[in-house]
């Protein structure tokens, strides 16, 4: 199983098929096996890296807070230490949020983005915000079903089975509740942009619509009939989508 050190983090990633490189960016407490359909797609056409972040999975966590920028300073140092150059990135819920941040604070990275589910601000949690102050044991009592079977997994492979996932809770929920992106910063993204989401999406249609309208020349796919895990739950939808959009620009 390699790992790499990156930013202080020793990190956990798989890598798949060959051809130019597209870099997943989980969700929360999504471990590497949920990205398996988009890898059976994506390696066809592309080299797949499917890092784990700090505290996620197979990678241990740090002490210290997590915020997206810290995380997104941590996939760069991910791609840096591979010499993985420009990718393609693709982003699920944080890991959107995260796309964004490495779009345009490291654009020499990013070649396409996708992102799906993700938020600019607290604004995108509004229908979230109760969750961000329950306690951590009742967060972990009552996460969705995907979520469930991914933490499953989590206590079987994490370096302490899970022992932290309590503190870990504790971050992610803070993490969400201290986080913005100025909407300058959307306007600089350079890269050929696609803001994707569930119609039943628990980040509202309208702050969707407010991320794809701020990025210059994006593109907006709001899946139907599909709510926040639609990668999950509709893989053969949202791989074509993905694939087409990535494979319009393959050099």
């Amino acid at each position: 199983m390699p790992y790499v050190d990156a930013n202080g983090v020793r990190t956990y990633y798989e890598e798949h098929g060959g051809g130019p490189p597209v870099v997943l960016l989980h969700g929360a407490a999504m471990v590497a096996e949920a990205w398996q359909p988009q890898v059976n797609a994506l390696s066809k056409h592309f080299t797949v890296y499917v890092p784990e972040r700090r505290g996620v999975g197979r990678t241990p966590d740090n002490d210290g807070p997590w915020t997206y920028f810290g995380m997104a300073r941590d996939m760069a140092a991910f791609m840096d230490a591979l010499q993985i150059g420009r990718a393609d990135l693709v982003g699920w819920s944080d890991g959107g949020n995260i796309g964004l941040i490495l779009a345009y604070s490291r654009p020499d990275l990013v070649r396409r983005l996708v992102v799906s589910g993700a938020n600019q601000d607290t604004d995108g949690l509004s229908a979230l915000k109760y969750v961000t102050h329950l306690p951590a044991a009742m967060l972990l009592a009552t996460v969705p079903p995907h979520v469930a079977a991914w933490l499953k997994i989590h206590r079987r492979v994490s370096p302490d089975r899970g022992a932290d996932l309590h503190r870990s809770f504790e971050k992610m929920q803070r993490m969400w509740v201290d986080y913005a992106i100025p909407p300058s910063s959307l306007s600089s993204i350079s890269a050929p942009t696609l803001v994707m989401a569930g119609d039943r999406d628990v980040i509202p249609l309208t702050h969707t619509v407010k991320i794809w309208s701020a990025i210059p020349g994006a593109q907006l796919c709001i899946a139907p009939g599909a709510d926040h895990f639609w990668f999950q739950e509709k893989p053969d939808l949202a791989n074509q989508i993905v694939l087409d959009f990535l494979l319009a620009g393959k050099a």
